[in-house]
């Protein structure tokens, strides 16, 4: 899997409301295609057969449980 390049990281953390400047650019970079790089050998048995969960933020969990 190709590393993902820092402009990359950069879009995909102001798409999710954050933003990164060097020089954390670079250590965020570095630890996020390491990460993808430990997960790309992770397939447990079944996995592919599980039906996924929705994620719910904690903060639309607690509005949720209020209404």
């Amino acid at each position: 899997m190709a590393d993902l390049s820092k402009e990359q990281i950069k879009s995909l953390a102001l798409a999710a409301g954050i933003q990164i400047e060097e020089p954390l650019l670079t250590d965020v970079s570095y630890d996020l295609n390491a990460i993808r790089d430990l997960l790309e050998g992770f397939n447990p048995p079944g996995l592919d057969q599980m039906e996924p969960l929705p994620v719910i933020p904690p903060h639309q969990r607690r509005s949720r449980e209020q209404s």
